[in-house]
């Protein structure tokens, strides 16, 4: 990937009315610290569920910044202690355990430490290479940018800059996902490994995506967390490359049923996208390139609009110019059995098909696009 198409994003980890501090847990578990610079802040415990944040404890700093919480945990999750919506410590908590955290109760996220949770300590741990490793390659597009900013009239000159920095950037990733692997090897049975390996594409390492499943599931077939896993990694095996696409059959913009397996004898993008979603009406314009550029060659674009609206879906085709006959929606939004079955998160997403329908390359944006489509059909 070239390094002017490059974002930058820091690890989120898995997913997003409080009471009363109990006197005693029911389980034995304990947390307890000491914060520099308290004023009084409340300090409330949440649990990070799948369907949200759930409150489970809260606690009034005294006035030497000390707390304690007793709340009743009776399995492993993610969990965060805040002081605002900004400013967290996120934790990997089990019950029984005795565990104590210090930090700055103005900027819990980036001082926190714990011990006595060996969860919550390699998940800190790793965070915090995972952040060095990311502000080094921000770093790099920063000074990509300056760069070409200050050489907008010399293409020559940006896109040798470009391989230069493109090349310390590959560096900087293969650092990262080798750190990764080897802490997630080497904690299989952690929680801290589930955040850690969402970190790595899956497509490199899916080996490693299998691994841990069998294991963690092993140890925690109940977790929801690990529940979520198994399934998102279950949805990655169906989409290797070399192996045919799901079937997708919806209907199109004049109510009749069309079927992606109708598209085999073409090399097909199979486009995942929205009216809705700036980045995917920012992206429509290197599609229709594409397609105009391969079409007689063999090449189509099968559009999979996750739209709840016809009127905004319809109109937004025709205002981008999406000239291709493969249009499809279930106006299920999000809700649609396709993002399951295609296991993506975020749109756009594509995944591009050979001739029998085989899943070649995923994801391919702007340059990376027609590149591919350049081999293809040199």
């Amino acid at each position: 990937m070239k390094l002017k198409n490059i974002t930058f994003v820091l690890p989120i980890v898995l997913l997003a009315a409080c009471s009363n501090t109990n006197p005693q847990s029911r389980n034995g578990f304990e947390l307890k610290g000491k914060l520099s610079n308290p004023h009084g802040e409340t300090l409330y415990l949440e649990l990070m569920a799948p369907s949200g944040l759930i409150g489970i404890d809260t606690v009034i700093l005294d006035e030497n910044g000390e707390f304690t919480m007793n709340p009743d945990i009776k399995e492993p999750g993610f969990y965060r202690l805040k002081t605002s919506e900004k400013n967290f410590a996120t934790l990997i908590l089990d019950a029984n355990q005795k565990a104590t955290l210090t930090g700055d109760a103005s900027d819990l996220g980036k001082t926190y430490n714990i011990e006595g949770s060996p969860d919550s300590k390699l998940f800190l741990e790793t965070n915090k290479e995972s952040t060095k490793n990311y502000q080094k390659r921000d770093s790099l597009q920063n000074v990509f940018q300056v760069f070409a900013g200050a050489n907008a009239s010399n293409a020559l000159r940006i896109d040798s800059m470009s391989q230069v920095l493109e090349k310390e950037y590959n560096t900087l990733l293969a650092q990262h996902n080798n750190y990764l692997q080897n802490i997630i090897e080497k904690n299989p049975n952690s929680l801290a490994s589930l955040a850690a390996i969402q970190q790595l594409p899956a497509e490199d390492f899916l080996e490693t995506y299998t691994k841990i499943d069998e294991i963690l599931f092993a140890k925690y077939p109940n977790s929801p967390y690990v529940k979520s896993f198994h399934e998102d990694v279950a949805s990655k095996k169906k989409l290797v490359i070399g192996t045919l696409a799901p079937e997708i059959t919806m209907n199109t913009p004049e109510g009749k049923p069309l079927s992606l397996s109708s598209q085999k004898g073409k090399v097909v993008l199979v486009d995942f996208w929205a009216s809705w979603c700036a980045p995917c009406r920012a992206e429509n314009p290197n599609v229709v390139k594409a397609y105009n550029k391969y079409k007689s060659k063999g090449f189509d674009v099968f559009n999979v609009s996750l739209d709840a609206d016809p009127t905004k879906w319809k109109q937004a085709i025709e205002k981008d110019n999406l000239s291709w006959s493969n249009h499809i929606c279930d106006f299920k939004a999000w809700q649609s059995p396709v993002v399951t079955l295609y296991g993506f998160k975020g749109i756009p997403y594509n995944v591009l098909l050979d001739k029998e329908g085989k899943i070649i390359a995923k994801n391919l944006r702007g340059e990376e696009l027609e590149k591919k489509l350049a081999a293809i059909f040199k």
